[in-house]
């Protein structure tokens, strides 16, 4: 996954209030607000039908920012699909 890549779905997440690391083809997703991890989380299924992503990882734990990761399998397809979405 090129760091382009990484910094395109950043682009796409603008309005979310949220950090993004890159671990190998995992992504890491740390929200601020939990309506914009709902958000993500409402969308994943419909991701994972367009095979874009894969094995959803929630972590939310309470007074804690949430935290979602994923492992990616097609990044450009997320990214518009993302877009898509919002």
């Amino acid at each position: 996954m090129a760091n382009k890549n990484v910094e395109g779905l950043k682009l796409a997440l603008k309005d979310k209030n949220c950090t993004l690391e890159k671990h190998s083809d995992v992504i890491e997703i740390i929200f601020q607000k939990e309506e914009d991890a709902d958000w993500f989380q409402d969308i994943f299924d419909y991701l994972q039908r367009e095979s874009a992503v894969c094995c959803l990882m929630p972590i939310r734990p309470k007074n804690t920012p949430p935290k979602l990761i994923f492992n990616v399998k097609d990044m450009d397809k997320l990214i518009s699909l993302i877009k898509k979405e919002k």
